[in-house]
């Protein structure tokens, strides 16, 4: 019977074996996650009430019948990705004592 020890000692020479092998990957490359990923955010009352009266009138706006908190946070973030400059001056006004 092995150890353990051993059998994860095998694994590695395994995988070192596999990698030195005809046409390799390059070592440290991971996989795509493809999987999305959940976050939370803890906002304020206030903030929580901005958000929703924002999505409020964006569905009237679309005319749709809602547009979802998770929808409308998705957007922001692409907005903000494309155009990252106002948002950092915000994150530095709000960081001011």
């Amino acid at each position: 019977m092995t150890t353990a020890r051993e059998q994860r000692k095998a694994q590695m020479a395994a995988a070192a074996a596999w990698r030195s092998g005809p046409d390799p990957s390059p070592a440290g490359r991971t996989a795509i996650r493809t999987k999305p990923v959940r976050i939370t955010l803890d906002l304020s009352p206030e903030l929580y009430r901005q958000l929703t009266q924002w999505t409020d009138s964006a569905a009237v706006a679309l005319d749709v019948p809602r547009v979802s908190l998770a929808d409308a946070v998705r957007a922001m973030i692409r907005v903000t990705a494309e155009n990252p400059g106002e948002v950092l001056d915000r994150l530095r006004r709000d960081r001011e004592p």
